[in-house]
């Protein structure tokens, strides 16, 4: 998989809130953000997008890098999954492959959100419902 070319596609954000946050309200979302980082809201945003990897699994070959994409490996669906997103926390990121389609998932260890890289409209879709199950959100990124 070709990284830097995959992160030129259109992406989508899963986050805890529904849509991009207007400028003027970036100190109360930062507030969010912080609880969101805490103990114990962590593990449990960590848990559900552990989730969302499980069962996207059901339609998609599923690989995993902790190197930044440098490599990756297939990673059983088990709770040895969960175990990573929980300790991808401060300067640790993860990277979810799927190869076919291309689909690049990122996740940074000091961020609630996780980024969706894929032109693929059915991924982005299967997603949506992925993500809107376990009470998170999936909205379309702005390419500046």
């Amino acid at each position: 998989m070709d990284i830097e070319k995959i992160m030129e596609s259109p992406y989508w954000i899963i986050d805890i809130i529904p849509k991009r946050v207007p400028n003027d309200r970036s100190a109360a979302y930062s507030k969010v953000e912080q609880y969101y980082l805490s103990q114990p809201q962590i593990m449990e945003l960590r848990r559900r997008q552990a989730e969302i990897i499980i069962k996207l699994s059901c339609y998609y070959d599923i690989q995993i890098s902790f190197d930044h994409g440098e490599s990756f490996v297939k990673i059983p669906v088990n709770d040895s999954l969960e175990k990573q997103f929980i300790a991808c926390i401060e300067a640790k990121a993860l990277y979810i492959s799927i190869e076919s389609p291309e689909c690049l998932i990122t996740l940074d260890g000091c961020d609630t959100y996780m980024t969706v890289y894929t032109s693929d409209h059915e991924v982005a879709g299967l997603l949506d419902q992925i993500v809107g199950s376990i009470g998170l959100f999936l909205w379309k990124g702005i390419i500046t």
